[in-house]
């Protein structure tokens, strides 16, 4: 993954209503694990962090507030950050920076929450920084759900 612009949480449109780089959105996020078992849709709706959102497609990483994920592969999400990302559990979220899946706009997987809106909020702009640093670090490949 190779974002085109510094690692800075935007709230720019990328041509329609569809929410740019920085925003969470939710998500049915297929994580390798179930790819390679034979899933072709993740089993959970999630929030999911933004980091790529051009005319190529969008990239995002999923958030997780559950520690079955080795730690090693998750940043955690400080509680007052989480609060400004619009987490419903903001005080244990992560980020998993191992994983990734790559889409085109809006895709079948962009699901409306119970208040009809997809958007959960916004990542501040130096930890949208710091997930973008992990991601990159780490060589995250995303998983191509086209």
């Amino acid at each position: 993954m190779k974002p085109s612009s510094p690692p800075a949480a935007t709230t720019g449109k990328t041509g329609s209503n569809a929410p740019g780089r920085g925003a969470v959105i939710n998500y049915v996020f297929l994580f390798a694990a179930e790819k390679t078992a034979g899933r072709d849709e993740g089993v959970k709706e999630r929030p999911v962090v933004i980091l790529a959102a051009d005319a190529k497609g969008y990239i995002v990483v999923p958030v997780t507030t559950r520690g079955e994920i080795d730690p090693s592969s998750v940043l955690p999400i400080p509680a007052d950050v989480g609060k400004a990302m619009g987490l419903p559990q903001p005080e244990n979220s992560s980020v998993v920076v191992t994983e990734a899946n790559s889409f085109d706009w809006m895709g079948h997987d962009v699901r409306p929450r119970a208040n009809g809106s997809i958007l959960y909020g916004i990542v501040p702009p130096g930890f949208f920084g710091k997930i973008i640093q992990e991601v990159l670090a780490r060589r995250t490949k995303p998983l191509d759900r086209r």
